[in-house]
């Protein structure tokens, strides 16, 4: 009796299992973004956008919404323009990735007419979807030049976005400018978080510090101004919260007897920027710290791609010679180890030794070359 139990209750787990695994699913639009209006005259408007794919929950619900089939800008004079009352200016057919930015030019536009735009995708299953709406104004305008330069003063909650705005050459009324926001949105709009300053923008320099942000997320930025002839966005910038952004990641060849500077990868551009003297034989060999700059050598073993920022700060560094002798037992750099840093301004970083010549000889001059790693967060 107990075995047909076990065997009724197995049943109905089984059909239970497969009512879910043959249930319906259904289809998901595509995703896409608000218009970014880059430049208005009197009768054109250059406009950029993005769409991706849907976020299918599962390859069944992937496979019935299919692929991006039609994609593009519909835009009126009336309100929450669609294709049957509106304009439409194809994007394309397909997308090379996803998400998918592009841009493009709109002509043959009435002067001194106020005109409502957005972005429309349709997919295989999903039927179609619409943007929010932006809106312009034609006219012979030149809109603000604007750039979204660096994220710094990242803390756990907070960080800053440094952007800079000209309003030389444009003869656009700025009504508000400022930083918008978005964990999830890749290209934020004016629709998502922000931090916006009401009056006329002058030429300068920016920050704007974002409040209430969740450690550790991924968050995307970028500065707008809003003008009479419509909002124009800079670039996005990508930060962590509590981490900050990398000022530089890069691989490069340390070339002997010469001195670095770790805030660019390069041999120091004049004195007092290096950071170290790479010295691969003699005297003894190993690197010699520089103005300052402190290291200490991680444990062996160390991954230098899961080393974290907050891993970095709480290191005792010391201004001391790191030994890097080839043929002794005091070798601290073999390959693959990995070297933590403050350079000498005060950025913390990471350097991973990935290969290492032998001694200098007179028939090798190159032996004495290392490669290496480096990742230099911009903690100001």
């Amino acid at each position: 009796m107990q075995k047909l139990t076990s065997i009724i209750v197995f049943g109905l787990v089984f059909l239970l299992a497969a009512c879910n695994l043959f249930a319906p699913v259904d289809p998901l639009v595509p995703q896409v973004s608000e218009v970014a209006i880059l430049a208005v005259t009197n009768t054109s408007v250059k406009v950029s956008a993005q769409v991706a794919d849907p976020d299918a929950k599962n390859s069944r619900q992937e496979k019935k919404s299919g692929k991006i089939q039609d994609f593009g800008f519909v835009y009126g004079i009336l309100d929450q323009p669609t294709i049957e009352n509106g304009y439409v200016e194809q994007g394309g057919q397909t997308i090379t990735g996803s998400p998918y930015n592009w841009e493009d030019q709109i002509t043959r536009l009435s002067s001194q007419e106020k005109y409502y735009i957005r972005v429309y995708a349709k997919n295989e299953g999903g039927g179609i979807i619409y943007g929010p709406v932006a809106s312009f104004t034609t006219g012979n305008f030149v809109l603000p030049t604007l750039k979204t330069v660096s994220a710094s003063g990242i803390k756990q909650t907070s960080a800053d976005i440094n952007y800079t705005i000209s309003v030389a050459n444009s003869n656009a009324t700025v009504s508000n400018y400022g930083v918008c926001y978005s964990s999830t949105n890749q290209a934020p709009t004016v629709n998502d978080l922000k931090v916006q300053v009401t009056g006329t923008a002058k030429t300068g320099s920016y920050v704007a510090n974002l409040p209430n942000l969740a450690p550790g997320t991924v968050y995307f930025a970028r500065a707008y101004v809003t003008t009479n002839a419509g909002i124009s966005y800079a670039n996005v910038l990508t930060f962590t919260a509590g981490q900050p952004a990398v000022l530089k990641d890069t691989t490069f060849v340390m070339n002997y007897s010469n001195t670095y500077d770790l805030e660019t990868g390069d041999i120091q551009s004049r004195n007092g920027t290096e950071d170290l003297y790479w010295y691969p034989y003699g005297q003894p060999a190993g690197i010699y710290p520089k103005n300052g700059a402190k290291f200490v050598v991680m444990p062996s073993g160390t991954d230098f791609k899961n080393l974290k920022y907050s891993d970095l700060t709480g290191l005792k560094y010391s201004v001391d010679f790191i030994d890097g002798s080839y043929t002794t037992k005091n070798n601290k750099l073999s390959n693959g180890t990995v070297v933590a840093y403050v350079t000498n301004v005060g950025h913390y970083g990471k350097m991973r030794i990935n290969s290492k010549g032998a001694d200098r000889s007179d028939t090798d001059v190159y032996s004495g070359n290392m490669e290496v790693s480096i990742t230099t967060y911009n903690n100001d």
